[in-house]
């Protein structure tokens, strides 16, 4: 009976002490397995905020560059003639711009000036006021004094027309250089012509020929 009952003493005290020696290994183990989550954790932070961080850099960048080339103020800017293409940095278009208004706007003077002379002329005429008369045109008769008043005034109006034509091509120029400022042409765009084989599907005939490649 003394021998069973040292035996269980001895089985209980080495169980007791085998149970506390696991649980100090469970509890010193324990913080590196709670640890390892937070270092992946932090390691996913970090990768989302550089994601975070170049996707904002990059949408800072387009809207630096929106601002740097805007179409609508290309736009505002050509209602001044030649104001849009100085925006845009297409300088070697301002003769164009300046040549063609300039052009029409002394033509649209000269003939409006030939106008109101013929116009004043028949006037006169009509209303019997000989002391407005103008000398150099007594040897025209009264049609071909009207006939010469029109024409001076549909040369006008065909010079207003291509005036304002211009003046608003201008502004469209501007408009679309503005969008078309940033667009990137590929180096890798080619074309070229390559000798090719004709073959005619009704007889089943063939023949030489030459065909157009375009390489994008």
């Amino acid at each position: 009976m003394k021998k069973a009952f040292l035996i269980f003493c001895t089985f209980y005290i080495t169980s007791f002490f085998y149970c506390n020696a696991q649980t100090d290994i469970q509890v010193d183990t324990l913080p590196i397995s709670v640890n390892t989550p937070v270092v992946q954790d932090r390691t996913i932070n970090l990768t989302t905020e550089n994601l975070v961080a170049k996707t904002h850099k990059r949408v800072k960048s387009d809207t630096l560059r929106l601002k740097q080339h805007d179409p609508k103020t290309a736009s505002w800017l050509a209602l001044i003639p030649g104001a849009g293409q100085i925006y845009n940095k297409k300088y070697w278009k301002l003769p164009i711009v300046y040549g063609g208004l300039g052009a029409t706007g002394f033509l649209i003077y000269y003939y409006a000036d030939k106008t109101s002379i013929y116009r004043k002329e028949y006037v006169a005429r009509v209303n019997g006021e000989t002391e407005k008369l103008n000398p150099k045109l007594a040897r025209y008769d009264d049609a071909n004094i009207l006939d010469t008043r029109n024409f001076y005034r549909r040369n006008m109006e065909i010079c207003v027309a291509a005036c304002t034509v211009i003046y608003l091509l201008s502004i469209l120029d501007a408009c679309v250089d503005a969008h078309l400022h940033y667009y990137d042409i590929s180096d890798n765009l080619s074309l070229g012509i390559k000798p090719k084989i004709n073959h005619n599907p009704i007889n089943g005939s063939t023949a030489p020929g030459m065909g157009l490649i375009v390489k994008f």
